[in-house]
Parts: C-alpha cells; structure tokens; sequence
C-alpha cells in the first residue's frame, strides 16, 4: 500500500517506521528540517510510558536513542493542595521501570535514523500546496505530484490534512501557561517524578539524570506572559516553588506555552484519509499522556491494516481510539479540576479516592498498570 504521512514529528516518524515494517511504502512530508540532537537537553522533553518503551525497542528504535538523552524512572507521585500524597513504584506493577524522560529531538532522530533501512521516501522543507481527496493525491510545494491509498494527517493541532478532509474540531482554552526550566542540581534526586497541586495550579519535576532535571510550572496566562517579560521574575518564581524541594540549582533555560484541550470530530474519512496524534486530539500535559496516546493511536492503526481491508480498518481504529482517547481526555479534565477545587465536595472525593487507593494494594496495582500503558 501507498502511504503519504504529513509531519514527521515522533508520532509521525513512528508511524512511518511502523507501516514500512510492515511493508507499506511510505512518502513523508515534513515542513521543517530534520532534527538534530546536540549539545545539551532541549526544553521539549516527553514521559514515555514502560508500554511503549517496549514498543520501541521492539521497532528498533529505543536502542539508537542518545543514552545520555533518556532516563528511566522507576517512581511518581501526586500530592493535592492539602499535602495529601500518594507514590507509585516499579514494585507497585512488577516491571523494572515506569518509563523513561526522552528528549524529543532525540527520539524523532533515531526514529528518522531508520528511514534509509526501510522503504520511506522522506522530503524535508517541503509544503503539501493541495490535496485532491477524490484523485488521492498530494500537490507539493517542489512541484511532485504524489499518489496515495492513504493519507495520515500527523501534522499537529492545526492540521492541513484535517482542514483538507473538512474534519470539524471542537475545544477550549484553560487559560493557562505551562513554564518549562532546565535546571542543574547540587545534589543528587532519586528516579522519581512527581507533581503538586495548588489553586493556581500544579507543579511538576521530570528526572534527567542524578543532577539534573525538568521543571514544570502551571499558571494562569495572565501571570506568566507577564513575567516572561521579565526572566529574573520567572527565576525567583521558580526557585521559591521548587527550591524547598531540590536544594540549591542552576536555571540553565526556560520557555512557556499555553495549554488547550482540542479533538477532532472524525478521525478518518471514507476517501482514505486518518489522523493521528496531536492533528486528532490535543491534551492537558498534566499526566504527560500527549505522545503515548499517539504512539497508541500509531499501533492501534497498524493493527488494524494488518488484520483488514483499508476501509473497514481505518473505521475501527476511529472507533476504538475516540473512545479511548475522549476517556483519557476526560479523567485529566476531571483531575485539572478536582485537584484545584477550592470546594469542600470535590477535595473529599479526592481525598476519599487517593486513601482506597493507597490502602487497597490490587486497585494500587491496576491503576500503576494503566498509567504506564498496560
């Protein structure tokens, strides 16, 4: 089979190692160049989960990934705004980690690495002009004419392909900034991720190494657009929140977006054309789920073509990826808001959930399992 794949961010470099795996020739088209991983850790960093950690390893891919740009974690938590605190641990789900902090840059290289063994044509700097859904074809800014007999949009929350497939999208704002820091740290911090909640919003630490980490701010977008004007703000902000926590650290760098809920409202259309990872669903980043729900999107998708025709196949991986998508995007809307609430009802009901969990080790066990993909 003919695929066209636009975007060539990791979820759609992944699909494209997947499909060619499988013995699909592949045409991607990427806008940007490609990426390169050097010197130090780039800002945009990923939480993958231990399932699809193994899903790269079993694509090949995990084992070209710069060593010193991923590390494993083996702990999390989550502590409401009332100092209520609930851990997890690799021994919480009988594996030997819960995944792994990867540098985006990173990951996207090794998956770009594996192009030349595989039948993918990969463009870079290049534009699709037009798309012709009836002729399924691609009209491309260097002037090619590509053929498809599927056509994966993975280009991100404002898709062309989606726009092209006339797929509607529904969603909102949370008014809300997301402050990412690099930091250096005098003293060693165990393997371990976790994140506070507080009425203006959680708080967050990624592990990158024994001294070095990511830290994570969520405000509203009234305060940090105005104290991103102003990095001395932001570095007495940043050190007043996590300073108690990790001792003394160097700010190396830091950046602010800002955060939206969006789905879309089909993600396939009968002329052969699919979505997949952010042009399908954009998620609060809160629980780190935005590129495992690609990644998942990406398996599930090969699953099916591989067990049916194309069109019966591309209908059941809607089916079964909204559904488990919307559940994902629903329970982090539940938490955004729970967590926060000033309201006595909904911090009882946190509390009353975060206690049965902690004391009754099987719903432990299950709930470790589902946040680290199984």
């Amino acid at each position: 089979m003919q695929v066209v794949i636009v975007g060539g961010g990791m979820v759609g470099a992944a699909a494209a190692v997947a499909l060619a795996q499988q013995g699909h020739q592949i045409e991607l088209i990427e806008a940007g160049p490609a990426v390169v991983s050097s010197g130090p850790w780039d800002l945009r960093i990923s939480s993958i989960h231990l399932r699809n950690v193994q899903w790269l390893q079993q694509l090949h891919t995990w084992a070209l990934i710069r060593a010193e740009r991923q590390f494993p974690y083996t702990q999390l938590a989550v502590q409401t705004q009332h100092g209520q605190r609930l851990e997890f641990n690799q021994h919480d789900s009988d594996t030997k980690m819960l995944g792994a902090m990867v540098e985006n840059h990173a990951l996207q290289q090794a998956l770009w690495q594996q192009f030349a063994e595989l039948p993918i044509n990969a463009r870079t700097q290049v534009q699709v002009q037009a798309f012709d859904l009836t002729k399924q074809q691609v009209q491309l800014s260097s002037g090619e004419l590509l053929s498809y007999d599927l056509l994966i949009g993975a280009d991100g929350a404002q898709s062309q392909v989606a726009n092209a497939a006339q797929i509607g999208q529904r969603g909102w704002d949370y008014d809300m900034r997301c402050m990412l820091a690099l930091a250096e740290l005098a003293e060693p911090i165990a393997p371990a991720t976790w994140e506070v909640f507080r009425p203006e919003g959680p708080y967050a630490l990624l592990p990158l190494g024994e001294r070095q980490a990511c830290l994570i701010d969520y405000r509203s977008e009234q305060q940090w657009q105005h104290l991103s004007q102003q990095p001395e703000a932001v570095a007495q902000q940043l050190e007043q929140t996590f300073a108690p926590h990790l001792g003394a650290y160097q700010l190396l760098n830091f950046a602010s977006f800002p955060l939206r809920r969006q789905r879309a409202l089909r993600y396939q259309v009968k002329q052969s054309v699919v979505l997949i990872g952010d042009a399908a669903h954009s998620i609060h980043p809160l629980a780190g789920q935005g590129v495992n729900l690609g990644f998942a999107d990406v398996q599930t998708l090969v699953a099916q073509l591989a067990s049916q025709p194309l069109a019966p196949a591309l209908a059941a991986y809607e089916r079964i990826r909204m559904r488990e998508n919307q559940l994902m995007m629903r329970a982090m809307d539940a938490i955004h808001v729970g967590f926060r609430s000033p309201h006595w009802v909904p911090q009882g009901l946190v509390a009353a959930g975060l206690f049965a969990v902690a004391q009754v080790q099987p719903l432990k066990r299950a709930l470790v399992r589902r946040a680290i993909g199984f």
